[in-house]
């Protein structure tokens, strides 16, 4: 029969000062609500002294923190609050009728986070009024142009300032996005008629692809959202589904409901995406095939994007997809 080790009660209390010396908060709360232990982190940023033995409420004056704690679930549990204007990231666990509350300060990893978004934003902006400008010579260039050789490298010169202003387009996107600097304005919207509307901004693609379109969403099936934002998920994701399949391919659109959600799905017979990069595809300039990509003039925020758009709708999106065979995507939006 296996023996279990028994703590001796030095190497105990060995450990409890450990926790002392953390630049974390730790609080145990036993089954009665009394504190069984907080840390000397707690009770500094909290101003508290021995609040073991006492109700936690007599220990937690933040209100939110307080709010958290107090409230009754079982299952674990993290938030953001405001401590003394820092912001701390509360984790809450349930271990054998004992909540053990966890506090971390984030706010220097915050600052970084909206230093990194303000540079995006800002060079973003800085780089929007030059980049018109050269589009605007090299079309009129282009214009006047008729030496055919000449042409052409006015051509290379216009499809690579072309990249370049959809590249900084969608970095503002994402910026606005992760700023909250839009407001998600929520309509009822008919999703047959707007999937139409969408194709044909992109209908010249599926010729040049020889790719068929499918929309089979039923004539009556409606979503709610942003129509402005969620135009831009569905364009980036059929306009991927076409540009990545294969010759005399086919995509189709569908709308439909589940348990909890609003779901449009859009499913290629596409090159499929490798299993090993399924995790990753939405994540900033990430791309499953790099050359391939700059080929068909992808910036690798595409994907991004549509995380973005679906998680600020309280939704979310999921991929499936076999190597050679095609991928659909599935877009979740709370029901109104």
């Amino acid at each position: 029969m296996e023996t279990v080790k028994k703590i001796k009660l030095s190497d105990f209390e060995t450990f409890l000062k450990f926790l002392d010396y953390l630049k974390e908060g730790i609080i145990v709360i036993d089954e009665d609500k009394t504190v069984n232990y907080a840390n000397k982190y707690v009770e500094n940023l909290l101003n508290i002294k021995e609040p073991e033995g006492k109700h936690f409420a007599d220990v937690i004056k933040n209100n939110y923190l307080y709010s958290i704690i107090a409230h009754e679930y079982d299952k674990d549990v993290q938030e953001e609050i405001i401590i003394d204007d820092k912001k701390f990231l509360v984790k809450v666990y349930h271990i054998d009728n004992k909540k053990f509350v966890h506090l971390t300060d984030i706010t220097p990893f915050e600052v970084y986070k909206q230093a990194k978004k303000d540079f995006v934003s800002n060079v973003s902006h800085e780089l929007k009024t030059p980049i018109a400008v050269l589009k605007g010579v090299i079309e009129t260039l282009e214009a006047e142009e008729n030496d055919k050789g000449k042409k052409k490298f006015i051509s290379m010169a216009q499809k690579r300032i072309n990249q370049m202003n959809t590249l900084i387009n969608d970095l503002l996107i994402i910026a606005r996005l992760e700023s909250k600097e839009d407001k998600i304005i929520k309509t009822n919207i008919n999703l047959k008629r707007f999937i139409d509307q969408i194709y044909e901004d992109l209908s010249h693609l599926t010729q040049e692809k020889n790719v068929k379109f499918y929309n089979k969403v039923n004539e009556n099936f409606k979503i709610y959202g942003d129509e402005k934002k969620l135009s831009i998920l569905l364009k980036n994701l059929i306009e991927n589904a076409i540009k990545y399949n294969k010759e005399n391919g086919k995509v189709e659109v569908k709308g439909f409901l589940d348990k909890d959600y609003t779901v449009i799905e859009v499913k290629d017979t596409g090159i499929g995406i490798p299993k090993e990069a399924l995790p990753l595809i939405f994540e900033r300039f990430y791309r499953v095939d790099k050359s391939r990509s700059r080929n068909v003039g992808g910036t690798g925020l595409g994907l991004s994007i549509v995380k973005h758009i679906a998680e600020a709708h309280k939704g979310k999106v999921s991929v499936e997809s076999t190597l050679g065979k095609g991928s659909s995507f599935k877009v979740y939006l709370p029901k109104p």
